[in-house]
């Protein structure tokens, strides 16, 4: 399984986490004393993120934006590991980043793995945000991510509009019982409830994986050889369906959610009809906003709901350089 997979596994919990941290609302001022270091001191913030490349790379440019927009407010540290799964390796960055005196790390965890480094670094007065995804054991000072029910709905609603009684879906899970995955696919359940459309959901859950979406794509097209769509809770499984319905010849409507620049080219090339684009630039950019201001003991957004759009091919040109 991806290390952004576990990742998205453990973001259900975070909700049950932010709830637990903002039961005051939606905004929270920092408490007395936080503070850190003489007034016109450059607070010292670290940004950790899993890996570099794609989605990672949008994360670090996102971070990079705040800094160069506040040039007198952050000192900005970037670190990221070799591989989504080095778990030592990231215990390693959170232990150095507060020898070095960070004040705030903005990271993408592990996993839990990485709880008790995280929860020596509050001890110690740093305070920790979470970007993407979150993980149990840990409260974090905020977190900046997609609201995956909003995510999910909103892709049912577009799904809804492009099929008709008659036609059937099938649904591609990524990991069953994952909060998170899970509300993108009841997104879209829940949509065509009382359309006349046939729901059915692939016998196997894809992790996420090109592979074995194309492998549970195959399956639905055996058992109903008259399928009209295919939805994915993630956007890989729904490339790997492309293969598929290429060498049919099956003229299947193929959806997506996470914004994947290779998805946004099959959209606009005509092989796949739509996807829920993330933000990971937004959610840094955000993300350290919501550390320097905790620092400053201003009030800020501790839930921040970085969004979603819905790529097209009217839109897809502008989502297949990189992430957003």
């Amino acid at each position: 399984m991806s290390t952004r997979l576990k990742a998205l596994v453990m973001l259900g919990a975070g909700a049950m986490l932010i709830a637990a941290c903002n039961s005051s609302g939606g905004s929270s001022a920092a408490p007395s004393g936080s503070a850190s270091g003489a007034a016109n001191q450059k607070i010292k913030v670290t940004l950790l993120t899993k890996a570099t490349g794609g989605f990672w790379d949008a994360m670090i440019a996102g971070a990079k934006k705040y800094e160069t927009d506040h040039p007198n407010d952050i000192e900005l540290t970037t670190n990221a590991c070799k591989t989504n799964d080095d778990t030592p390796c990231q215990i390693a960055q959170i232990q150095d980043a507060v020898t070095k005196g960070a004040q705030a790390i903005v990271i993408s965890p592990m996993g839990v793995g990485v709880t008790d480094a995280l929860n020596e670094a509050q001890q110690a007065g740093v305070r920790i945000v979470f970007v993407d995804n979150t993980i149990p054991g840990v409260v974090p000072d905020a977190v900046a991510a997609t609201n995956n029910v909003k995510g999910g709905e909103a892709a049912g609603e577009y799904i809804k509009s492009q099929l008709k009684s008659g036609d059937t879906i099938g649904l591609l899970e990524a990991v069953r019982g994952v909060p998170n995955l899970d509300q993108r696919i009841d997104g879209v359940k829940a949509a065509l409830d009382g359309t006349g459309v046939k729901v059915v959901i692939g016998g196997q859950q894809t992790l996420c994986d090109t592979k074995t979406g194309a492998s549970v794509t195959q399956d639905l097209l055996t058992k109903y050889p008259n399928l009209t769509a295919i939805y994915s809770a993630c956007d890989s499984p729904a490339m790997g369906a492309v293969a598929v319905a290429e060498s049919k010849q099956h003229p299947l409507l193929i959806f997506g959610y996470d914004g994947d620049p290779e998805m946004a080219k099959l959209i606009e090339a005509g092989k796949t009809t739509a996807t829920m684009a993330q933000s990971p630039f937004k959610m840094t950019n955000l993300g350290v906003e919501a550390a320097v201001k905790s620092l400053k003991g201003e009030n800020y957004v501790k839930a921040i709901d970085t969004g979603t759009t819905l790529v097209t091919k009217d839109n897809a040109a502008n989502f297949t350089s990189a992430w957003q």
